[in-house]
């Protein structure tokens, strides 16, 4: 899981325009911090696959309720996948090392 250890600044194309997230994937104690608009919102857990996959899930409040599913695949120093927010369609992800 090494090459996802790090600072990723996240970008979500929504239909509401983009939506800016950091996230932060941290070995030690506090573990896996996804950093957004409303706060930081710890996530319990999360799936690495082999050297490059990324597969969490966690719940927003705002602007609604959602339980957000998260896929991500990381080459390099950058990130791509989706965001499945609820009952919504997927959304792209992009991002990049901070």
């Amino acid at each position: 899981m090494s090459t996802q250890i790090g600072t990723w600044n996240l970008t979500v194309k929504a239909p509401t325009g983009p939506q800016q997230f950091a996230l932060r994937l941290e070995e030690g104690p506090k573990g896996y911090v996804l950093d957004g608009p409303d706060g930081d919102v710890e996530i319990p857990v999360i799936a690495f696959d082999g050297d490059d996959g990324v597969t969490f899930e966690n719940d927003t409040d705002k602007p609604m309720k959602l339980h957000m599913s998260w896929n991500l695949l990381v080459e390099g120093d950058e990130m791509s996948g989706t965001v499945k927010p609820g009952v919504f369609p997927a959304q792209k992800v992009t991002g990049t090392r901070a």
